[in-house]
């Protein structure tokens, strides 16, 4: 009596290409998952952070801001740059994308923290598609649309 092999199964015909295709899409995932966390992780950083609490309070309670943007404003995307802590002191230099109904914009901060104090050497803000820039901090007009 002669006898038969049982069929193979799924994974006994296709091992020698899910396993490498399995693993690279494992590999995969696991770089996308710790890039949006270390993406996420340092864009909250940013939000709890003083001078970007600062800065974009100075920008939701400026008339000149809100008739240019319209109201509401919120912050839009990841703010860019650096902040630098240590023992007390440190810097900052954010750019803080936000919108309104109106435009949207880009607020500019840069300070420095002594003895747990921040100062800020500026808080601009450059409308898009007018090209403006206003201080916030002094509450007047740098760059208007003429020049």
């Amino acid at each position: 009596m002669e006898e038969f092999a049982p069929p193979k199964n799924w994974w006994q015909r296709n091992w020698k290409w899910a396993l490498p295709t399995g693993g690279c899409l494992v590999v995969l995932t696991l770089i996308i998952i710790f890039v949006v966390t270390l993406v996420g992780g340092v864009s909250t950083l940013f939000k709890e952070s003083a001078p970007y609490q600062t800065a974009v309070n100075k920008a939701k309670e400026s008339s000149w801001v809100i008739e240019r943007l319209g109201e509401p404003i919120e912050t839009t995307g990841i703010a860019q740059g650096n902040i630098n802590l240590s023992n007390g002191s440190g810097e900052a230099d954010l750019q803080i994308p936000i919108k309104g109904p109106k435009d949207e914009a880009v607020i500019m901060v840069w300070g420095t923290k002594n003895g747990g104090e921040w100062s800020y050497k500026y808080i601009r803000i450059s409308i898009d598609d007018s090209g403006e820039v206003y201080d916030l901090i002094n509450n007047r007009l740098l760059q208007s649309k003429n020049n």
